[in-house]
């Protein structure tokens, strides 16, 4: 291997390895496209993984999958569902869904925060 060739590998490298770190940040964020302007912008997410998680658990354990499920079959509001929604939005503001947020963050090494959901 020639000096030249050498070096034009390590500059080969230096540029694709910048190009590589340069590109991470960007595959991270989410992309949403303004109903406006049509442009894509990039978006941050405003709760933690932790957080959805919980929140998927919380949703699964008050019974509002499988009546939403059920609801969406029939295609009826049925007293069922109503019954579900109440359960999730208890069990979401209450003590279960911030220890599963602390488990969960726990398990990923994340700092534990709980959003407040409107």
């Amino acid at each position: 291997m020639t000096r030249q060739s050498s070096f034009n590998r390590a500059v080969f490298q230096l540029l694709f390895g910048a190009a590589i770190a340069a590109a991470g940040p960007v595959h991270a964020a989410s992309f949403v496209t303004d109903p406006e302007s049509g442009v894509s912008v990039s978006t941050q997410s405003t709760v933690s993984r932790a957080e959805v998680l919980a929140d998927l658990r919380i949703y699964q354990e008050s019974g509002l999958a499988a009546a939403e499920r059920a609801s969406a079959e029939t295609g009826q509001d049925t007293p069922a569902l109503q019954l579900a929604r109440q359960r999730y939005a208890a069990l979401r503001q209450g003590e279960r869904y911030a220890a599963l947020v602390a488990e969960y963050a726990a398990r990923r090494g994340e700092a534990a925060r709980v959003a407040t959901k409107a």
